[in-house]
């Protein structure tokens, strides 16, 4: 089954066309990514910047035209963490339906959760038997979930709203952040993240080992590896360390963002959120007693990809 995907996340829009075939990826067409940032500022105030609406559309109607000449059977467009705070959010959606005619579901973050672990798992090279924990960190959450990639179900979801962009709203005043904006944030993550694992490792046990997927994730790598293009071949399946997480937060701290943006492997759109995700990040890791986490560039997109199609279909 021809199905067309798109993410339309608080930071990212992506967009998804592969085929289906017996809960598996035959054939992946397309991935497309762009930073559209439509969450910008809707912590604060709780409605969407007009800017940002007008960046997005623009993307959607590149995206439309990319799945027309593709023919999808079912197409779907799904909003996480900007458009479940945004006042004017469905408003949005019901605008992006009529000029470009995707259906659309906002989706809460426990399902968030289970399409990220989903992906993840869909994307690994090699079979792991382990309790596994998968950290998907996006622009206005953060989804932790535990379970097993034998069967690719998750035992527990939580979900923290806590996201690259939403913490530099919220704590990085200046650029960059001052000591006291540094604490105040870490204070912040490491309270919200060490309640949220102890009740992920209480429901389903703790984690042998851990996989981070999305931007900030990606980011990373790249950045470690001083990529100059961007490689997916290179990045997923990555090992990527705290240490290696806390050596780039180092040398980002001392960076204005667009100091951050002539650094190798920092991709246009994410110079001034990667410091908050990457700290998010390596938190992460302390909270689950982790030393490293494996990447994948296998995600919610995949997952959903994979949920469209075996769906109903509801006309």
């Amino acid at each position: 089954m021809k199905v067309a995907v798109v993410d339309l996340g608080t930071n990212t829009c992506r967009l998804l066309l592969a085929d289906v075939v017996d809960g598996r990826f035959a054939n992946v067409t397309a991935r497309e990514t762009e930073v559209v940032r439509l969450g910008q500022g809707v912590d604060g105030r709780g409605r969407l910047a007009p800017a940002a609406v007008d960046r997005t559309l623009a993307c959607l109607a590149r995206y439309t035209a990319a799945a027309a000449a593709y023919g999808p059977e079912r197409a779907l467009l799904f909003a996480t963490s900007a458009l479940r705070d945004a006042s004017d959010g469905e408003d949005f959606l019901r605008t992006a339906e009529a000029e470009h005619g995707w259906p659309w579901e906002v989706i809460e973050g426990d399902l968030e959760g289970r399409l990220a672990f989903r992906g993840a798992v869909a994307g690994l090279a090699r079979p792991v038997h382990e309790r596994l924990l998968v950290v998907d960190i996006g622009g206005g959450s953060t989804e932790l979930i535990v379970g097993s990639a034998v069967t690719g179900e998750a035992a527990a979801v939580r979900s923290v709203d806590i996201g690259a962009v939403r913490l530099t709203e919220r704590c990085f005043v200046d650029d960059p952040p001052s000591d006291a904006q540094w604490a105040a944030a870490s204070a912040l993550v490491a309270s919200a993240l060490a309640a949220a694992s102890a009740e992920v490792a209480a429901a389903a046990g703790p984690p042998a080992v851990g996989i981070g997927v999305a931007g900030t994730f990606t980011t990373l790598v790249a950045y470690a590896m001083e990529l100059r293009e961007w490689r997916r071949e290179l990045v997923d399946g990555y090992q990527l360390s705290r240490e290696t997480m806390l050596g780039a937060i180092a040398r980002f701290r001392q960076l204005t963002s667009s100091q951050r943006a002539e650094l190798p492997g920092i991709r246009r759109g994410r110079e001034d959120v990667i410091l908050a995700g990457a700290l998010i990040a390596a938190e992460a890791c302390r909270a689950f007693g982790l030393n490293a986490l494996r990447v994948s560039t296998s995600g919610i997109l995949e997952g959903a990809g994979l949920w469209v199609a075996e769906r109903p279909d509801r006309g």
